[in-house]
């Protein structure tokens, strides 16, 4: 336990995935578009100092959605000139307050040496690599923002952000960021992802670099060209979002019962989506139980299959790789 009273929050020592979401006081729609354009641009400049790759996002009105890649061994690794160049992408020419220093003033602290430049060093690195830095310093920074924008006081976040670790390897990262992607249309706000301005598939769609490259790490297709966006819909987008369509189990006549109406797949779905969001962790069954002993876990939250994924998710995936052979949806398995 923290010591606030709550649960310490699940991490991973080595490279890892993460599902973050955060909602807005009370819920309240208080993002309108000027307030997602200007998170989403915190989130890059804040992705930048940290060091962590946004794979894709979904930014709504009322709650946002990030799928993160991180490594927390990276800061260790970096060179100076990472370092100063991390700093000029969060706050420009500006002073860090923390330090009293600008990217110039560091560059040359740092090339000078000493205890002062060790200690720069320590505390830039200390706040790189962590999900939970990031996410603190982006949620503030943001507050900020809307409170003197909008000659408000107070909080504008209800609480803790929530997170899902993923294993960076699992099939459970593509069905994750789907999620995401598809949160407008499950919404009803839109029926296709790239009408939405705020997500990191329509960014892609409309040529935004980071994007691309966020798409390309969940599709594992190297740095990601103009191809991207439409392979990412093909391989990760259409069968969750077939899956979601109220007249997936119309009979020939056009025509559905009540119980009809929500199709097997889209059941499915639906269970699944229940571990993107509140799960603890998805991955095998090795990367599980290590991370179990890691965390000091008695065991795993929901039912898992052979292959160390929660049943709904292992299903689903059965019914997506028969659906590809066939060409079709299918029936689930």
């Amino acid at each position: 336990m923290g010591e606030d009273g709550e649960m310490k929050r699940l991490k991973y020592g080595g490279r890892a995935v993460y599902h973050l979401m955060s909602r807005a006081v009370h819920r309240e729609f208080l993002l309108n578009e000027e307030g997602k354009d200007a998170l989403r641009g915190m989130m890059r400049s804040q992705a930048a100092f940290c060091g962590v790759e946004v794979l894709t996002y979904c930014l709504m009105s009322n709650h946002f959605h990030i799928l993160v890649g991180v490594d927390p061994e990276q800061p260790a690794r970096l060179e100076d000139s990472e370092l100063v160049a991390r700093v000029a992408a969060l706050y420009g020419s500006q002073r860090v307050p923390s330090l009293g220093v600008d990217a110039d003033d560091l560059a040359v602290l740092l090339m000078k040496g000493g205890s002062k430049a060790e200690d720069l060093r320590r505390r830039l690195r200390a706040r790189m690599g962590d999900v939970s830095v990031f996410m603190k310093e982006l949620k503030t920074r943001f507050s900020w923002w809307y409170n003197e924008t909008f000659q408000t006081v107070g909080t504008f976040w209800a609480e803790r952000f929530q997170s899902v670790l993923i294993e960076e390897t699992s099939p459970a990262v593509a069905l994750v960021a789907a999620y995401i992607d598809l949160n407008p249309v499950r919404a009803g706000i839109v029926e296709d992802p790239a009408d939405h301005g705020f997500c990191g598939f329509a960014e892609a769609s409309k040529g935004g670099r980071l994007a691309r490259a966020g798409l390309a790490t969940v599709l594992r297709e190297g740095a990601g060209g103009p191809e991207i966006a439409e392979l990412y819909r093909k391989r990760v987008l259409a069968l969750p979002q077939l899956a979601m369509r109220p007249d997936a189990a119309m009979n020939e006549g056009g025509k559905c019962t009540a119980e009809e109406a929500v199709s097997p797949s889209r059941r499915l779905w639906e269970k699944a989506c229940g571990f993107f969001a509140k799960g603890l962790a998805l991955g095998s069954l090795s990367w599980i139980e290590r991370l179990r002993e890691l965390a000091g876990c008695a065991s795993a939250r929901g039912g898992r299959s052979a292959s160390g994924l929660p049943a709904g998710i292992a299903a689903f995936r059965r019914w997506v790789r028969s659906a590809r052979v066939a060409g079709t949806e299918g029936d689930p398995p």
